[in-house]
């Protein structure tokens, strides 16, 4: 991967550039794994949250960039947030395992978080929600999947375990919100017949959001903002 030759290790706040023009893919230029948002001091230690994005084309310049706000609006509220980088060429499972791994050991180092909200968007989407069936534990998880084409995500998956699927049945150790897009303004939506969206899911349930947000056409990638607001300020999350 390009990112290989300058992978940053800490992920500080100050560090990322909102200004699409300026990007320097942050973000995505580090190891995969869990990052701990730094900068600031959490006004709660009990609750966190842990973001999971897409997947990116090889001739994509700004990866990351679409959750720089999101991010900084989470530390501006002073809440305890991790970022999750992972291959996006590997198959959901592999990457849904290893982010298993990496929830489970949050308990070594922040012992006090009983509350976990996981954000998925696109395929980040469809990783969290093979999360979201198969979790297994006393941790307690409350996930959500963002503009993700539950039903049939790419050919590419076609050889994965995880591929899409019309029902899904999340595990009773999860609260499971799925955060659809209006298909007629997502970019990545627009044009198929059918909405990739629109699924079964037992166990958990759906919000479609509004076309339009703040005076702007809520597409694929806005969609990230409301969301994470919405834990913010709504549902009260820190």
């Amino acid at each position: 991967m390009s990112c290989e030759g300058n992978s940053y290790h800490k992920l500080e706040t100050s560090k990322i550039i909102v200004d699409k023009s300026n990007y320097d893919e942050y973000l995505i230029n580090r190891v995969n794994g869990i990052h701990r948002l730094t900068g600031y001091s959490p006004l709660d230690s009990s609750k966190g949250i842990i973001l999971v994005h897409g997947h990116y084309p090889p001739n994509w310049t700004t990866k990351g960039h679409e959750w720089t706000i999101a991010l900084k609006s989470l530390a501006d509220s002073k809440a305890l947030a991790w970022w999750f980088k992972h291959d996006w060429n590997d198959c959901p499972e592999v990457t849904s395992y290893r982010l298993a791994v990496a929830i489970d050991s949050l308990k070594n180092v922040h012992e006090y978080v009983d509350q976990i909200h996981v954000v998925g968007h696109s395929l980040g989407g469809l990783i969290v929600t093979d999360l979201a069936e198969k979790w297994n534990s006393d941790q307690k998880l409350l996930i959500h999947a963002i503009a993700t084409p539950l039903d049939h995500y790419n050919d590419r998956l076609n050889l994965c375990e995880v591929s899409g699927k019309n029902k899904y049945t999340v595990s009773d150790d999860v609260d499971y919100m799925q955060w659809r897009t209006s298909k007629n303004v997502d970019g990545f939506f627009k044009d198929l017949e059918k909405d990739p969206q629109k699924v079964e899911i037992v166990n958990g349930d759906y919000i479609l959001l509004p076309g339009q947000w703040n005076g702007k056409k809520l597409g694929h990638n806005l969609s990230i903002q409301l969301v994470v607001d919405q834990l913010l300020d709504t549902i009260n999350l820190f």
